[in-house]
Formats: structure tokens, sequence, C-alpha cells
């Protein structure tokens, strides 16, 4: 055994050892668990680039992919976009699939279901949803027809057939899904929606299973006793009314009898936001192991365990505690698909984790489309683009944007080179992960691969069109960052108000004329005089750390805006003991935002005791507050300090000075309008991808010529 492997399997030995689910073995025990992308063909078949995307993390090196919800019945869809088993003529379409897949070394399972009240047939001019009681879907808001007792053995069969349909396709085996008390089968296992009074009850113990039972012996009969079962499960339903904590641990054997080989224990229902399916980071890590600790404690199959299992070193502590012996994950995929391949190399440090920003649920409810915020590439593998040789390339500015252009150009092979105008690296990610520490992992892993790759990295360096066009570089990327503007609201420019535009400039080092006038002529000086020293040393942590022992903050603070870092700075000094109320003239907070990820920090608002009043009128800003005006009248909101966040706006100064100069540039990231984590990634990945474009074409006509 080489040293490299000897120190692999020393870090992570239960991760990287072999498993068995049933007849199926897998060459480790990292699993990838099921999550919708709308990747299929609209006739309900895989498309290209679903399989691609699958194909990638089977290339990763995960031991076992389970693919998104696939439907027992082709009437009942699941989304627009979703597959199905529900008849044979599916079957050679997901045999391109299986194949796919088991040439990378993976093992592969459908997981199937019907999808019960969370059909969406009538969209589609179908019948009406099915349910064991008249249930209302929690996103489509249209109520289920209850099945009766004849109807009953048929979904069974139709279970049974589309697991033989799998097995015939090439599946190493299939996931049952009834947990979350959504689709069918967890549906009739929940009180909170079974409300039937006959011998499929949930609210007695011995007949809460019994379809699941006879859909398990379907399944046995039709695709045969060796073909390994997976039950995914809620451990804990968490809602009053719910399946109780200690009611799978008692139901477990049962399933075990049978048929089931595996079971993967989650926990929660499901609602319009998945809160408790896709769990914010408030959650912690591993939030459903007690669950699956007291189902292994009773049965003899192995227990999977998923939710927030973003980090290999708190899975291999699971494994050893003996507490799981399968870990599940899917975000974390989406942001590295070669996760695995790094843990089994013991490079944990080269991960590029998942910072939970929701952005993945967000793109799904707003665009239809998964997404990745760190990840660009997640979804469109097709898209990356291949070096057509090497070239040299200049990106100025550091940030979110600049470093992951500057990364994958590297990767490409490209001669790299960053000019950043400060003595640090980082840009406004900085900040950003300072108040949100999820930020952090993102911030952390860009800075590691900068300093990994071939990349000349020039710090202290301000870019100007002279210093630009003396480096002869093939294509400049900029990537400057937004400037923050102020509103103009009277009383603003007073010395006691602060505002998004210092906090920026402080951190810089460098603060305008603009702004000079808000801080004593000792506190300027000494800033001028100190950050040269200590910049390069600033990290998340360390501002985290001094904040807590010092700022320039009263007891109650009033911030003037509502957009993200608005919030999270809210968020951040409530957690300092400040009072903080926030005000805004928008109707909602966050509105760059989708649905999860702004619940989310509403819940974490009302549980810090954020004050928070939009649709309102600024008036003006007096000495000790805020005056606004609502529907009663004009009121002075007061408090001790007063931050106004402004907002960030496109700045492209310097792209058009070096376009004037006749520099060809590619602007990328918030020089160009805000665009968070994602926009940065997304943008980044297209100038690349329009480089390799241009590159190929001119080859074109070079070689046609």
């Amino acid at each position: 055994m080489s040293k490299s492997s000897f120190a692999q399997h020393r870090q992570f030995p239960l991760l990287s050892s072999a498993a068995q689910i049933g007849a199926m073995t897998l060459k480790n025990r990292m699993v990838m668990s099921p999550m919708t992308t709308a990747y299929c063909n609209d006739d309900q078949t895989p498309s290209e680039r679903l399989i691609r995307y699958f194909e990638e993390r089977a290339r990763g090196g995960v031991g076992l992919i389970t693919m998104e919800l696939i439907t027992i019945d082709e009437t009942h869809r699941y989304m627009h976009r979703s597959m199905t088993l529900g008849h044979d003529r599916y079957i050679e379409h997901h045999r391109r699939i299986t194949e796919r897949l088991h040439a990378h070394g993976a093992k592969v399972q459908p997981q199937i279901s019907h999808t019960g009240p969370e059909s969406v047939a009538p969209l589609f001019d179908g019948p009406q949803p099915l349910g064991p009681s008249v249930n209302v879907a929690p996103v489509w808001g249209w109520a289920s027809r209850p099945l009766a007792l004849t109807e009953l053995p048929a979904i069974a069969r139709q279970y049974g057939e589309a697991a033989r349909r799998a097995r015939e396709a090439g599946y190493d085996g299939i996931e049952l899904h009834a947990a979350h008390c959504y689709n069918l089968l967890a549906s009739f296992l929940s009180p909170l929606r079974n409300k039937r009074r006959d011998d499929y009850s949930a609210f007695r113990a011995e007949t809460r299973t019994r379809l699941i039972t006879e859909v398990l012996g379907e399944i046995k009969a039709r695709a045969g006793k060796d073909f390994p079962v997976t039950l995914s499960i809620s451990g804990y339903e968490r809602t009053p009314g719910g399946r109780s904590l200690d009611d799978t641990q008692r139901l477990a054997p049962e399933l075990v009898a049978a048929g089931v080989d595996c079971f993967r224990v989650s926990g929660g229902i499901s609602d319009a936001l998945v809160t408790m399916m896709v769990g914010r980071s408030d959650y912690g890590d591993a939030h459903n192991v007690a669950q699956a600790a007291a189902i292994k404690s009773v049965v003899d199959v192995p227990v999977m365990l998923v939710g927030r299992l973003h980090d290999p070193e708190v899975a291999e502590t699971i494994l050893a505690q003996g507490k799981a012996d399968l870990i599940a994950m899917a975000r974390p995929l989406l942001a590295d698909p070669y996760l695995p391949q790094k843990v089994l190399r013991g490079a944990p440090g080269k991960i590029r984790r998942c910072i939970s920003c929701e952005h993945c649920i967000d793109s799904m409810q707003t665009h239809d489309n998964l997404a990745c915020a760190v990840n660009p590439y997640s979804g469109r593998e097709a898209d990356q683009p291949r070096a057509s040789g090497v070239k040299k390339i200049l990106v100025v500015g550091a940030g979110a944007a600049g470093l992951e252009a500057a990364r994958q150009a590297a990767e490409l092979g490209h001669r790299v080179i960053i000019m950043e105008r400060q003595k640090r690296l980082g840009g406004s990610l900085l900040l950003a992960s300072t108040v949100h520490s999820d930020n952090q992992r993102f911030l952390e892993w860009l800075l590691a691969e900068v300093q990994r790759l071939p990349i000349e990295i020039r710090t202290g360096c301000s870019a100007t069109p002279a210093s630009v066009r003396a480096e002869n570089a093939d294509a400049v990327i900029v990537a400057t960052g937004a400037l923050v503007e102020t509103p103009a609201i009277p009383g603003v420019e007073q010395a006691h108000v602060l505002t998004g535009a210092l906090m920026r400039q402080l951190v810089a080092g460098a603060i305008s004329a603009q702004e000079a006038h808000r801080l004593p002529r000792w506190q300027r000086r000494a800033i001028t005089l100190t950050m040269p020293y200590i910049e390069r040393g600033l990290t998340p942590a360390v501002l985290r750390t001094a904040s807590r022992w010092w700022l320039p903050l009263g007891r109650s603070v009033l911030i003037v805006g509502a957009d993200l870092a608005a919030v999270e700075l809210a968020e951040f000094l409530a957690r300092r003991g400040r009072k903080v109320h926030v005000l805004d003239e928008g109707s909602k907070i966050i509105p760059e935002v989708g649905k999860k990820r702004r619940h989310e920090h509403m819940d974490r608002l009302d549980q810090l005791q954020v004050v928070v009043n939009t649709g309102i009128t600024l008036v003006r800003i007096a000495t000790d507050g805020v005056v606004i005006r609502a529907p009663g009248g004009e009121r002075l909101i007061t408090a001790d300090s007063i931050i106004v966040a402004g907002r960030p706006v496109a700045d492209t100064r310097l792209a058009q000075a070096l376009q004037e100069a006749g520099c060809a540039v590619t602007t990328i990231g918030d020089c160009t309008g805000l665009g968070l984590i994602a926009g940065a990634t997304a943008d980044a990945a297209r100038a690349l991808e329009a480089i390799e474009a241009l590159a190929n074409a001119q080859a074109e006509v070079v070689n046609t010529g």
C-alpha cells in the first residue's frame, strides 16, 4: 500500500470501506441521495443533460447513486419534467443511465414512488391526485381523492411492476419512498394525512404499515427476493399530530421482515419550502443521527443517514460511533461531484463545500431548474470548456468572481495573473463571510485553490490602462466589484450616520472623502496607519472575534435597508447583544433571493427579536433616530446608532477606461450589478466559455483559410 493510500484509509477508514445492501456491494459508504433536478425530458424520459449530471457524480467516486424520484404511474407525474417507470417502454431509456454510471464503478438505484397527493396530473388535464384521505398538497393547493379499499391492490402491483422494470433496466436495487409525510406511502404512514378508520388507518401501528408491507410483497414477488430495497423514512416527523419520536424504531423490525434491506433515515415532513427536508445551517450537522441510531439498535440491516452531512470528518465520526452504516448526501455532491474521490485520496481540504445558501431550492422554485451557487457547472456538465491552447489571462480584482475566474482559467492550463488593489484577497466576500459564517467555506476554498494552482498573484497593485496594456494579455477579465450607493435621505450626510460604503472602506483601509467626515480624526489616522500592517491578516474569524470585544455602535441600532447584506448584518449585530430595528421602503425583505432563503432569514430575525418595518416612507434622519411615515402618520424611531446600508450598483469605470484604451475586456461579478455568489461563479464560467469559444472560432478560421 502506498503512503498516500495508507493516509487516506487512516483518515477515513470507514467511509472508504466497502458495504453491503442485500445482494448489492458498494465500493464505499458514500451515497448520493435523491434530489429533484427538473432536467428530464418532457416525455418523462431521462435527458442527456440528466445522464451527464449523474455521470459526473459517478466519475467522482460515490459508491451508490439514488436517482431522483421516479413515478410508478405515468399519469401521476411528480414534476413538469420528471421520470417514470410506469410502462415497459421506458426500460430502454433507463438502461442508458445504468450503463453510463456502471462504467465508472458506481451502483445506481431509482427512488420509486406513487406521487399520491403531490401528483401534478391536473396540470396535464389528468385525474385528481390520490391519497389515503382528502389531503391538500402544500405546493399546488389541490385536494386528493381518498382511495377506495378495492383500488389498493392495483397500486401495490404498480410498485411491483416498476421494481421489475428497474431490474430489467440494469438498476442495482431500488429506494422506496415513504418519508416526509408526502407522496402516497408516507401519506398512508402518517396520521397527519391518513384519517382512515379501516384496515389501513394510521392511528394503529398494526395497520399504518399495511400498504407498505403489501407493496414490499409485490416488489419481492415481481423483481425478485434478492433485489435490494432501501426504505426512505422519516425517523421523527417533528410535527404535532405526526408520528412520535419512537414510532419508526418500533415499526422497523416489522418492515425488515416484510422485505426492507436498508433504511435511509431522514426527518420531518414536507411543506411548500421543504423546510425540514433540506435543513438550514441552524439545524446543525447530522440532525437526524439520533433517529438513525435508534433504528440501528433494533435491526440487523444497514442504516443510512441523511441530513446536513456536509463534512466527511463528521460522517466518519458517526460511522465510528456505530450510529449509522452509510452516509447519504445530496447538496454536498452538487457543490463538489468529486467529494468522494477527495475523501478517498485523503484530501478533504480540497473539497468545495456546500454553504447552505439554498440557491439549489430557490432555483428550482424560481426557474424550475436545479442550480448550485458555488458550482456553476452542476447540471451544465456538457458546457464545461476545453482549453484550445495556453493563453495569458489577466484577472483584475480578487473577490468571489475574480478568484473563481482565475481558478477556472488555471485549471484549463492557462497562464493566469491576478491584480488586486488591496493587500489581501477575497473582496467583499470577507465581510459577507464575517456576518454569515457559512460563506467562509467558499472563501477559504477559493483562497486555497488560487494558492495551489500556478497563478501569479499581485496584491497591492492597482490596475490602470497602461499597466494592463503592458501585460499584453490574450484576455482581460475585470471583476472589481460594486459601488455601494447611499440613498439620498435627508440627514444622511450627518457625521453620526454610518453607511455600508464606509464599512467596506474601513476593511479596505481606504476611506473616501465622501465618507471621511463620519469618523473622528484620530480614528481616521489610526486606520490609515495600522491597516497596511493588519490588512493581510484580516479573516472572517479575526473580524468576528474583534467584534465581540468592540463595535463602534450603541446598544440600539437602526439599519436602513433590507437587502441580504443588511439583513445578515442585523442578525450579526443581534447576536452581539444589540437591539436591532430594520427599516425599508420596499414591500419585502431580501428581494434578491428566493422564498426558501428569505423565509429562513425571517425565522432568524424573529428568533433574535429584530424589529422589521417595510413598506414605510423614510422622511429624514434625525440626531436621535429616523423619522418614518406609515399609514398612521409620521413618527420617530429612536436608536443609539444608525446604519444606512445602501445598495450595490454596477461599477464599470475601470472596464470603460480599459476599453477606451483599446483593451478587449470581459466584466464579471458585482461590477456589472449585484449577483451574489451564484452570479459571481456563473459570470466567471461564462467568461471562460466565451474566451475558449472565441479562440476555437479563430483557430477554425485559420485552419479553413
